[in-house]
């Protein structure tokens, strides 16, 4: 990909801290895209049922999240640091603003919707997975509702022949008769 430099009129140093940004906010791009593959690898995880592939995964987006996280504490700082050279702040700071600030065409409004492009895409997969997580964990946790509710007291089950039948006893999943 090539990179659009600032507009010639944009001082040196401040065209030297463009293209500083840039360098910081292009691998965290790269970085959003690499998490989104291993979120699309999870999400065959868990179609697969395959829990110690989901450990590894876990392992490595960890890793990966740590990485973003790092790379973006040092895009908000140069973003900061930018946009006080055109006294912006706060809410109005981002990198439209910048390029903005800066008359367009510095490339960075475009490498802009490239990471926001990056975020949503990992958003989306990371949501998804969180909803199939959530069914799992409501699966399971009815089922050892069922299990704990049918080991006090008389509950409907099922006898040796398939009948059912209401039971003053206990019901047991396992046989006594070992």
């Amino acid at each position: 990909m090539t990179t659009q430099k600032p507009p010639p009129e944009v001082p040196d140093a401040i065209r030297q801290e463009v293209e500083k940004l840039v360098q910081v906010v292009d691998p965290l791009v790269s970085l959003y895209k690499g998490l989104a593959k291993l979120l699309e690898a999870e999400r065959k995880a868990l179609d697969d049922r395959n829990p110690d592939l989901m450990e590894t995964l876990a392992s490595q987006i960890g890793r990966v999240l740590e990485e973003i996280q790092a790379a973006d504490h040092l895009r908000q700082k140069m973003t900061r640091q930018l946009g006080a050279r055109f006294g912006l702040t706060g809410d109005h700071l981002n990198l439209k603003s910048l390029d903005q600030a800066m008359g367009g065409n510095t490339a960075l409004l475009a490498l802009r919707e490239r990471l926001k492009g990056a975020m949503d895409k990992a958003d989306s997969l990371n949501r998804h997975n969180q909803a199939v997580f959530k069914g799992v964990l409501a699966a399971t946790e009815s089922i050892l509702r069922v299990v704990k509710e049918s080991t006090q007291g008389p509950v409907a089950s099922y006898n040796r022949k398939g009948g059912r039948h209401a039971s003053a006893n206990r019901f047991h999943f396992i046989s006594k008769q070992l």
